[in-house]
């Protein structure tokens, strides 16, 4: 407890002095969960946003250092506007994760290639900055043509690796180096499909 308490004081101090707000901690079980109950009803309050836009998982689970989670935000928030569409960005601090939904009409195709630029451009920056594109939920087809860029120079090897434990191919076949160009229409998703 003392060595947890020591780095709840510590973080307490850092955001205090980067006008950090509304700082809590605390060992009761009650009142943990009355902090979490915010993150849990984010998913509800995504889908309450507009009846006509998806929540879409397109550019989620990246990481970046500690010290560009703020900048991530914000860098998200300004990609969502210059594109014009519905964003959003919230992580796990404490790991340096950062997630999004984009809220879009699936059915609009100018939608999506508004949410496709938005998404390299945020890749382009997490990159930038040293962080990845895919941080606690793996790479699956979404984040493989981002994931091959960042990982242009160990591809060749993780495709030995895999050849030499799965020479035929059973385990998550088609995925990463034979991923689809558009996985977006290759992929049976939970929503309509205009891209």
């Amino acid at each position: 407890k003392e060595a947890v308490d020591y780095e709840i004081d510590k973080m307490k101090k850092i955001c205090e002095k980067h006008n950090g707000q509304d700082i809590y901690a605390s060992y009761d079980p009650k009142e943990r969960a009355k902090i979490f109950m915010g993150r849990k009803k984010l998913f509800p309050a995504l889908s309450k946003y507009d009846d006509n836009l998806a929540s879409t998982s397109l550019a989620d689970d990246m990481a970046v250092p500690y010290s560009k989670m703020a900048e991530l935000a914000g860098k998200v928030h300004e990609i969502a506007d210059r594109h014009n569409i519905v964003m959003t960005a919230y992580g796990h601090c404490g790991s340096g994760c950062m997630h999004t939904k984009i809220l879009m009409d699936t059915k609009r195709k100018d939608q999506w290639a508004a949410s496709k630029k938005a998404i390299t451009e945020i890749y382009d920056y997490v990159r930038s900055v040293n962080g990845t594109t895919s941080a606690e939920h793996g790479i699956g087809l979404s984040k493989a043509e981002s994931f091959k860029i960042e990982k242009s120079d160990s591809l060749s090897l993780l495709a030995g690796i895999k050849k030499a434990f799965d020479p035929n191919n059973i385990l998550n076949p088609g995925k990463l180096s034979q991923a689809p160009e558009n996985w977006v229409t290759a992929t049976n998703l939970r929503y309509s499909v205009n891209s």
